[in-house]
């Protein structure tokens, strides 16, 4: 698979409106499933941030990459290790489970802040690479060891997918199969650039998400 500009916007200009769609058919079905129904929208934003990356490392323009950049890692290292667990408590019916997921949900939320607040911290880093079709961002950390960089991604994946698995909600779990799937995949075959290509595997799995919201709206 090639990943370029035209595949980060052909993915954002598919996700973006079926987003919305999904976030209507969620509220339109009772409204349980509104916190993943903003899965595919926020993705398909996050993947037009790519696609100004894409563009940016093209022309040499450097607000552009500052932009596209710090857009796309707003998402990839703090909105999703904080979301996925809030999504996941938001909707958890069992109040042990709910409990647990709560604390996933305070580590998402400042595990996040830890690993993306670097970025912004120094504002004059823009160490972006193309290397094999593939968008690769060297990311300034807080402690800049590589057992520290190995461990973010460790903790990461822990947190995103504990809180999913940790759902009542069978759908959830089947999400959480697929995204742990799409995580597999991308360390075998694409671990130079891992953050982008796990992003954009699992924003195209979020359409799973709007086909459970269509079918929870048939049966209600």
């Amino acid at each position: 698979m090639c990943f370029s500009a035209t595949a980060s916007f052909a993915a954002s200009g598919v996700l973006v409106p079926l987003g919305v769609l999904a976030l209507i058919k969620a509220r339109q079905a009772g409204g349980r499933y509104v916190p993943f129904a903003i899965y595919p929208l926020a993705f398909g934003i996050q993947q037009g941030f790519e696609g100004l990356v894409w563009i940016a490392m093209a022309q040499n323009d450097p607000a552009m990459l500052f932009c596209g950049s710090r857009g796309f890692l707003f998402f990839s290292h703090f909105f999703w290790p904080a979301w996925a667990p809030v999504s996941a408590w938001l909707c958890e019916p069992d109040p042990r489970r709910k409990r647990w997921i709560g604390w996933l949900s305070i580590a998402g939320v400042s595990y996040g802040a830890m690993i993306y607040l670097p970025s912004v911290m120094w504002r004059d880093w823009n160490d972006i690479l193309i290397v094999q079709q593939s968008l690769v961002y060297k990311t300034p950390a807080l402690y800049d060891y590589p057992v520290f960089r190995a461990m973010t991604r460790v903790v990461y994946a822990a947190i995103v997918l504990g809180a999913l698995f940790l759902s009542t909600l069978w759908p959830i779990r089947l999400f959480a199969i697929l995204i742990a799937l799409s995580l597999a995949l991308t360390f075998v075959f694409y671990a130079h650039a891992f953050i982008s290509v796990w992003c954009f595997f699992a924003a195209i799995l979020s359409l799973y998400l709007l086909g459970v919201i269509l079918w929870t709206g048939r049966r209600a």
